[in-house]
């Protein structure tokens, strides 16, 4: 019996990993770092012995505390539930390593582990995750083999209470050798059995509509986070931070021809047109949406997979943008695309509107699920409000507000659910800083306000875009503003003092000055990108390219204006180093996982099996075909042909040779084992004892020779024992069985290997022993 001296190093490395992975699902690498620390000390301590268990009385005091902390938590509900377990569970892991005295707290060690990467896998759907999980169940199944193998040596060891000097240390060092090996391969043989299992169940019996213990758990992002939003606010100034997370992949055409990152993408969110100013009834310092934009939509359309919501805005002869939309949840109503959409068709099912004043789609609720979508756009805006219709609507608008008893005020109106301004509150020096020379110019100034739209309507938007792209810097930081309380951000933003910040600055400004002039312009919150994937060749949207602009209404219809600088990227497909194709690779992988493992559902079970169906049938057609053919070539004339009798009898003995080869491998694999057991080899594993019967097999000839002679090896002999007691044999015969026997040897425990001219060799001295042995007479050498 001996010690299983890789069992306490598994078992620190399964803990580490398990804490890894928990840490990888909180997005924390604190609850890492610091465990892993208390890991190695502990480590260290034991395997230079200076180790000592810590008192129960501590432990126990340690755990209450932690119990407590834990119950704070769940009844303050400050973080999530399985986060706060996972955090408990971890300091019983540490708790029980320094005060380990029994196999019951490795036991415990264990099943802990094992909870705390369940409680990780509620919490995330990485990739990473997923890898780091398959490792770790490999990886436990092994410690627990081990864990089991070395109870039962304890309980062995005790029992027999062996002495030292009857132990034989050839025999040890033989197992010891062979333990890992055999031990791994037990491992690997269970785990990837149990893999494939769980990939039977997991193709044939998912998950309903894909949500489990694998769907992603949608936790709050922060508020210092670059990212899409349905609401623009300039009430906190303060360091944004970039959030790279991936919100969306889009693949997108142009007239049926893929576009493979030459172009930059504005997919458009969510328009507002109306800025409150200071009004804090309706929201300070925020943007919002007129009546007139929230009012004028289509009807709510419910798509499926087999219906579509069209637009009839579309006209034969202009462009076509295709776009394949996989969107994660974003918790906004908000379907992202191109602009002048006027045809979605989706997946799955989808309540879908478009807002006809601005031609915005929006989904009947917020989404929290991740959707899959096509959508196809003009790539341009239609003018669909013209300027008469503009102001038919607004007399249209004031006319009903009046009859409601609502009465109507230059500056509200109101429906019953709530109010909208009807004009953005443009603060004065705005509207003095359009009309600088070096801004709106000349045509600025001379613009008649009460004109819906002029000729220099666009000319006047290109040279305040200019003016802002030159002038102001793009930035992220705005902690150190020296705002006045109060003062409005977008006079802040075009005074001396600013002069600088993001895009929604930028955007508003330059909305806010054309409106001042009596211009029709909105603000469009979106997404901006340009970083294509070439692996799974789409277009990667990130929280960061969450981008704002301008769309200004000009004789030519909305055109866009982006007048953020610092906002100018390089051109598309710029050569990329290696770090970032190996983080292309990686999200083109994790895409994959996404799509394929979880979001696997009913509707990709059926289509999975509908492929099969598909192939199977194929296969049998082609199978078909096949012999139809050999058939036709084998034809012997116009009218004579190979019989269906004759087909009938190649077909079995097909199937008899098959069948035969199956009884000769089985039938072989039999003999080898019959062999192994003959010459002392069942217990070494089944792979070994193949090997080393092959091998061998001169000496089971040897064996069966001699066994015809009445010469029978003793059980307790071995066989160089057996060879030596051999010495009544004529000299001749005595000399080729030692020498046989020592080849045996070499073999059996030095691992050399027989080739086959050699096997053949000895097979000859067997057969001129055999002679002999009949003869009593002869010469053999070997």
């Amino acid at each position: 019996m001996y010690n299983i001296r890789q069992f306490k190093p598994t078992l620190y490395l399964l803990v580490t990993m398990g804490i890894c992975g928990y840490a990888m699902a909180a997005e924390s690498p604190g609850f890492f770092i610091f465990p892993t620390l208390l890991i190695l000390l502990n480590a260290w301590l034991v395997k230079t012995g200076r180790f000592a268990p810590m008192p129960r009385w501590i432990t126990n005091a340690g755990t209450l505390l932690c119990l407590l902390w834990a119950t704070s938590q769940f009844v303050g509900a400050r973080q999530n539930t399985i986060l706060v377990l996972g955090q408990f569970m971890i300091v019983l892991q540490l708790v029980k390593l320094y005060e380990q005295r029994a196999n019951r707290d490795y036991a415990q060690l264990l099943i802990l582990s094992l909870l705390l990467m369940v409680a990780a896998s509620i919490n995330t759907a990485s990739l990473l995750f997923g890898i780091l999980l398959i490792a770790y169940l490999f990886l436990s199944l092994y410690c627990c083999l081990l864990f089991h193998l070395k109870v039962d040596t304890e309980h062995a060891r005790s029992a027999m209470a062996l002495p030292e000097s009857l132990r034989t240390e050839l025999t040890l060092r033989q197992d010891q050798r062979n333990l890992t090996r055999s031990m791994r391969r037990l491992t690997v043989l269970v785990s990837f059995a149990s893999i494939a299992s769980a990939i039977a169940v997991f193709l044939f019996f998912p998950r309903g509509m894909g949500a489990g213990l694998l769907g992603p758990l949608q936790l709050q992002p922060s508020q210092a986070l670059t990212g899409f939003s349905d609401q623009v606010s300039f009430q906190r100034i303060a360091a944004i931070s970039q959030n790279n997370q991936l919100v969306a992949y889009v693949q997108v055409w142009k007239d049926d021809k893929l576009v493979q990152g030459t172009q930059t993408l504005l997919l458009r969110g969510i328009t507002f047109d109306i800025y409150n100013g200071n009004d804090q009834e309706v929201g300070q310092w925020q943007w919002s949406r007129s009546k007139m934009l929230s009012q004028m939509t289509d009807q709510v359309t419910r798509t499926t997979p087999t219906s579509a919501w069209e637009s009839s805005s579309y006209r034969p002869g202009e462009n076509v943008w295709k776009q394949h939309i996989v969107l994660r949840p974003t918790g906004t109503p908000a379907l992202f695309a191109i602009a002048g959409a006027y045809s979605l068709s989706s997946s799955s099912e989808l309540s879908i509107r478009q807002l006809k004043a601005d031609e915005i789609l929006q989904s009947g609720e917020p989404l929290n699920s991740q959707i899959e979508y096509t959508v196809l756009s003009r790539g341009y805006l239609a003018n669909r409000l013209t300027p008469s219709d503009a102001h038919a609507f607004w007399q249209r608008l004031q006319e009903m507000q009046f009859r409601e008893g609502g009465g109507y005020s230059p500056d509200y109106g109101s429906d019953g659910r709530g109010k909208y301004r009807r004009y953005s509150q443009i603060d004065p020096a705005i509207a003095a800083y359009a009309l600088r020379p070096d801004v709106g110019g000349p045509l600025a100034v001379k613009r008649d306000k009460k004109a819906e739209v002029t000729d220099d309507d666009e000319e006047i938007a290109k040279k305040i875009e200019k003016h802002l792209q030159t002038q102001f810097t793009y930035t992220l930081d705005l902690t150190d503003s020296k705002r006045l309380a109060g003062q409005d951000p977008m006079v802040w933003f075009l005074s001396d003092q600013g002069h600088r910040g993001h895009c929604e600055y930028f955007a508003g400004a330059m909305t806010l000055m054309c409106q001042s002039l009596g211009m029709q312009a909105r603000l469009v919150a979106g997404f901006k990108c340009d970083e294509y994937n070439e692996y799974s060749k789409q277009y990667q949207v990130k929280q960061s390219h969450a981008h704002a602009w301008v769309e200004v209404l000009t004789n030519r219809g909305w055109l866009t204006f982006d007048p953020t600088s610092g906002r100018l990227t390089p051109p598309p497909n710029a050569i990329a180093g290696a770090w970032q194709k190996v983080k292309h690779l990686f999200n083109y992988l994790e895409f994959a996982w996404a799509n394929n493992v979880v979001a696997y559902d009913n509707d990709n079970r059926e289509n999975l099996v509908a492929n099969l169906n598909q192939q199977l049938t194929h296969s049998a057609i082609q199978s078909h075909n096949l012999f139809t053919s050999i058939r036709d070539w084998l034809h012997l004339g116009s009218e004579v042909a190979i019989s269906q009798k004759i087909m009938t009898i190649f077909m079995a003995l097909l199937v008899l040779v098959i069948l035969g080869g199956v009884l000769m491998f089985v039938y072989e694999k039999w003999r080898l084992r019959r062999r192994a057991a003959r010459i002392g080899l069942a217990a070494l594993p089944p792979s070994d004892q193949i090997r080393l019967a092959r091998q061998l097999g001169f000496y089971d000839d040897l064996v069966q020779l001699l066994e015809r002679h009445q010469i029978v090896r003793p059980s307790h002999l071995t066989p160089q024992e057996f060879s030596d007691s051999l010495s009544y044999l004529p000299s001749e015969t005595f000399q080729t069985i030692g020498r046989l026997t020592a080849i045996y040897y070499r073999i059996r425990y030095g691992r050399q290997e027989l080739s086959s001219p050699r096997q053949r060799q000895l097979g000859n001295v067997i057969l001129r022993l055999q002679n002999f042995m009949q003869s009593d007479s002869g010469h053999i050498s070997s």
